[in-house]
């Protein structure tokens, strides 16, 4: 299972050290969303120590280094997708970042999000997320940097957000985290204003906005939204640019200009793996460290 191996047992399930770190399987929690959580705080290192020394970067089931993304943002990405050890930077869309952990999740990587309080759970199901294998740590704490440090132990991606109020991230913070995250062979997903993260080799940025289905008069049913996805890489000159539709009228990625004749205005959610009968959306991702 990629990442997650070491905290899970032989039978896909979370294992004692993952429960300790207040991590439950989103599937489990299905019956009891109505319920208010319990305020859990993850244990955690006191700080972010510097590895001994380099490892190779951790290997999915199919023997890559590169985790999937969606076809029209391959592309962009140096590698074809998003390469374990790296920092690949965000900003300007919130599809864009959910585009972007999609292919990965449903190709069975686990994904965290820390920070982001407000990201919407059914235009994550609708972007392709599996929601079972996707955790949210909303309220970090004063010590995001060492809730990241943990979660890289077993979690494939992790999304971080930079514009933590109070929060600041100085450059030993971010050199400290990085060489963990490529000790530990994960995928950092910094999310925030461009530049925030200097180390990041990839910066993805949306710019030019705009939505599409609406007539000259005002009418009509907003379809997409339209976007320019621009991606700058380390070692690569230049910047290259996308046209994309984020998100397309059925809540996905796709290349602006192939959006078929008669397409339906909405779509339904993409079905998340062990969601219910019948059910919209799936369960709802794991919360971690919820405080209120």
């Amino acid at each position: 299972m990629g990442g997650a191996s070491s905290l899970l047992d032989e039978q896909g399930s979370p294992s004692r050290r993952w429960a300790d770190l207040g991590v439950v399987r989103a599937s489990d929690l299905r019956g009891r969303r109505r319920r208010a959580p319990e305020p859990v705080t993850p244990e955690v290192p006191e700080e972010v120590e510097e590895p001994a020394a380099p490892e190779p970067p951790r290997v999915d089931r199919e023997g890559s280094a590169v985790l999937p993304v969606a076809g029209p943002l391959a592309g962009l990405l140096p590698d074809g997708g998003l390469r374990r050890g790296s920092a690949v930077a965000v900003s300007g869309s919130t599809s864009l970042l959910l585009a972007l952990l999609a292919e990965a999740s449903r190709a069975g990587s686990w994904c965290a999000v820390v920070g982001l309080p407000d990201l919407g759970i059914q235009a994550a199901a609708e972007a392709g997320l599996d929601l079972a294998r996707t955790a949210l740590v909303p309220r970090p704490g004063p010590r995001p940097a060492a809730v990241v440090a943990a979660l890289v132990d077993g979690v494939d991606v992790v999304v971080l957000d930079t514009a933590l109020p109070g929060v600041r991230w100085p450059a030993g913070d971010r050199q400290r985290l990085g060489a963990r995250i490529r000790q530990r062979g994960a995928v950092l997903v910094p999310v925030g204003a461009p530049g925030t993260w200097p180390g990041a080799e990839v910066e993805l940025r949306a710019e030019g906005s705009a939505w599409a289905g609406l007539g000259g008069d005002g009418t009509g049913r907003l379809r997409s939204r339209r976007a320019r996805v621009r991606c700058a890489a380390r070692g690569r000159p230049g910047e290259q640019e996308e046209p994309l539709l984020l998100p397309g009228p059925s809540g996905t990625c796709l290349p602006d200009g192939e959006l078929p004749v008669g397409a339906p205005l909405t779509g339904p959610p993409r079905p998340a793996s062990g969601s219910a009968p019948g059910s919209a959306q799936g369960p709802a991702p794991a919360r971690i460290g919820v405080a209120g």
